[in-house]
């Protein structure tokens, strides 16, 4: 895998939900502890109980990793969406399409999972990466890939759910990353994951 990659998983890593801030976290150590954005709402029942980062949470993290490689997005914004691809794909209730809010595609393309995908906003015509989770036979939930999106004049930022039809789904073209300066990054990225939520 790519030597970018800064935080790696551990099988000392821990699910739970916290009530206080009505959220499932992962706590990564004593001192670091990671918020996912999904609140009790959006959560199924095994959620609530207390879990290990697993093994197979573990190939999905580098799996999502590896797929948001290519994304013009800053390293802290990588690591929160593969996060949070991890919570959609294990704790998630059922989610309901939202295809309207694109275009559908001539040619049916059925993704992987774990696959970046584009999708055009059906009133902007902006095409838009989306992250893969869980794959259907005719529709697939994915996570937006982009700071910021908006569609039908709401708006979407990274890592919120979206289930949408294969249909409207189509092959991404490798986007060409900006590199910053690591340093930054890196420390960006420590204060993203220091959310002891005091």
């Amino acid at each position: 895998m790519t030597n970018k990659i800064i935080i790696r998983p551990s099988d000392n890593w821990r699910w739970y939900f916290d009530e206080k801030y009505d959220c499932l976290m992962l706590e990564i150590s004593d001192d670091m502890i990671f918020r996912s954005r999904f609140s009790s709402k959006h959560l199924a029942p095994d959620a609530f109980e207390a879990c290990r980062f697993s093994v197979n949470d573990t190939s999905a993290y580098y799996h999502f990793y590896e797929s948001c490689s290519s994304l013009n997005l800053s390293e802290p914004q990588k690591v929160e969406l593969v996060l949070n691809a991890i919570v959609a794909r294990n704790f998630l209730r059922p989610q309901m399409p939202k295809s309207w809010y694109f275009t559908q595609q001539p040619v049916l393309f059925m993704p992987r999972f774990a696959e970046l995908v584009e999708a055009e906003v059906q009133d902007t015509r902006q095409r838009i990466n989306l992250l893969a989770v869980e794959i259907g036979e005719y529709a697939s939930l994915c996570l937006i890939a982009e700071p910021i999106v908006y569609m039908s004049g709401k708006q979407f930022n990274i890592s919120d759910v979206v289930k949408v039809m294969n249909d409207r789904l189509s092959s991404k073209n490798t986007i060409i990353d900006n590199p910053k300066n690591q340093e930054d990054e890196d420390q960006t990225i420590r204060e993203l994951l220091y959310q002891i939520c005091s």
